[in-house]
């Protein structure tokens, strides 16, 4: 799919400059720097959620002690003993939106894992 953008024609022209120079594509350096952007983006929302999990620990800890759970938007949004299962459940719900999991320990400190676009398959 080829989606046109339209830029600042400053921006456009800069970016032009430093792919030349660095001897890259355009398309290239707009493919980096949107990665780049997406990742930061990505682990700013895990970290957001990793505050709402600590401000929440309690209260997980008496609900659902040593389970899997996942926080969205600052909301409990689902839990599992099976961690796979809920990872799942969240790929279905959320496609590749972050979506911090963490198992409900005795301490409030964030074991987390970022969810993937792909699983590996079950054997």
């Amino acid at each position: 799919m080829l989606t046109q953008v339209p830029l600042d024609s400053t921006l456009a022209e800069t970016l032009d400059e430093w792919a030349r120079a660095q001897g890259l594509s355009l398309e290239r350096v707009m493919d980096n720097a949107v990665r780049h952007y997406l990742r930061q983006a990505r682990r700013e929302k895990i970290q957001t959620e990793a505050e709402h999990y600590r401000a929440m620990h309690a209260e997980l800890r008496a609900q659902y002690p040593d389970q899997h759970v996942a926080i969205h938007d600052g909301q409990l949004v689902d839990h599992d003993s099976d961690v796979e299962a809920l990872v799942r459940r969240l790929q279905e719900r959320y496609g590749n939106t972050p979506v911090l999991v963490t198992q409900v320990s005795s301490q409030p400190v964030p074991e987390y894992a970022v969810r993937r676009p792909q699983l590996d398959p079950i054997p």
